[in-house]
């Protein structure tokens, strides 16, 4: 009989051990999940975060590459040379000039000097910017060539080829025309002579230019073509 209830003892002490042991795990557990449930919070909500934003520049990246003639030019934040920031797509009541260059194109160099005088005749009526694609050059190479030709109009960073690459451009100098209700009304790739840029901007002054992009006549300078 005492071994009986020595035994029944010692079944009911394994009984109680295991159940205080679930007991004590199931509190740990739980502890821990309400100490996890911040952090948890935490990097969903950052994960969120990057997630509306990768969608946010993917979003802006498929708007960009759409652009074309007869579209208005959106709003684009570029840092300028003289550390300023533009936004190229600011509302304005002017025509803009935008020319795609890089320090190493010759055309590019040939056609600052006519960039710059037409911005001093007309800066009260016409917008230049001068966008270097800076992806395909250096930025010391940049000042370099701003400082030896002196130029007057806005120098902007196009720090990863992106804006360049958006407006379809595959050599140098490529020139978007915008009229002064913010549409873009022509892409030109290749080198303008100062009489094709002054009849251009006349023509958009005057509303009569007609939709879609355009080649200049025969260049009398080979295309400099951006590196792959």
């Amino acid at each position: 009989m005492k071994r009986f209830f020595f035994i029944r003892a010692m079944v009911m002490l394994v009984v109680v051990g295991a159940s205080w042991g679930v007991i004590a795990n199931t509190t740990y557990t739980a502890s821990l999940s309400m100490k996890n449930a911040p952090l948890k919070e935490e990097y969903g909500r950052e994960g969120l975060e990057a997630e509306k934003e990768v969608e946010a520049e993917t979003h802006a990246v498929e708007v960009m590459k759409k652009i074309k003639p007869g579209q208005r030019l959106p709003s684009m934040i570029l840092k300028g040379l003289n550390g300023k920031t533009y936004d190229v797509g600011a509302t304005r009541n002017k025509v803009l000039v935008i020319s795609f260059w890089a320090s190493w194109c010759d055309p590019c160099r040939l056609e600052a000097p006519m960039l710059n005088e037409l911005y001093s005749k007309h800066k009260d009526d016409v917008d230049v910017y001068g966008i270097n694609v800076t992806r395909y050059d250096r930025l010391e190479d940049v000042q370099k060539f701003s400082r030896s030709l002196d130029l007057q109009f806005p120098i902007l960073l196009d720090e990863q080829g992106a804006l360049f690459e958006q407006f379809g451009g595959v050599a140098f100098p490529t020139h978007v025309m915008v009229d002064h209700h913010g549409q873009v009304r022509e892409i030109i790739i290749g080198m303008l002579s100062e009489q094709e840029l002054e009849r251009k901007i006349e023509n958009l002054q005057k509303k009569k230019v007609s939709l879609g992009a355009s080649r200049p006549p025969k260049a009398p300078y080979k295309l400099m073509r951006a590196p792959n």
